[in-house]
């Protein structure tokens, strides 16, 4: 089965030049039709000289109109809601290995996050269900112990940058 790429292959490269020569013969047709007189050669059935100005002006109205409302417009409505967990975080990178659970709140992701501790009965300090060593390691002591990671408030964050 051929690979897809964009390099140039014999097919596209005469598609290509046949489409190249295409364009150049229209935009000759209608440069003449444009600007030479048409009815004095009896071409009556032509559109009238005001179309060769309104139809380059309509397709970039119709383009304009395109890039600066209809396309922020699909943007947007694409876009998840400013309340919405998924604007600031992806929780499925984040509970990642976990049950697939819809998160709809902070409180209910640093939930989730927090790791099942047990302590085991033959020494009273190893973590039995640890997702990285499998229960070999100890608690560090409270003093050795670095905060738990967590997930700042955006109001929070937008304090700290730009007060």
């Amino acid at each position: 089965m051929p690979e897809h790429t964009p390099a140039p292959t014999p097919h596209r490269a005469i598609y290509g030049y046949a489409f190249y020569l295409l364009v150049i013969a229209l935009f000759v047709f209608y440069f003449l039709w444009a600007l030479l007189p048409t009815k004095e050669w009896g071409l009556t059935y032509l559109p009238d000289k005001y179309f060769a100005v309104l139809l380059p002006m309509l397709v970039l109205v119709g383009l304009s109109f395109f890039a600066f409302f209809i396309y922020p417009a699909i943007s947007m409505s694409l876009t998840a809601d400013i309340d919405e967990m998924a604007s600031v975080a992806d929780v499925s990178l984040i509970l990642k290995g976990k049950q697939k659970k819809i998160v709809r709140s902070w409180s209910e992701l640093q939930q989730e996050m927090v790791p099942n501790r047990k302590a085991s009965k033959n020494s009273g300090n190893l973590i039995e269900n640890c997702y990285y060593c499998l229960g070999s390691h100890s608690i560090p002591k409270v003093a050795d112990q670095i905060d738990t990671l967590r997930f700042m408030d955006l109001a929070e964050v937008n304090k700290k940058l730009f007060e």
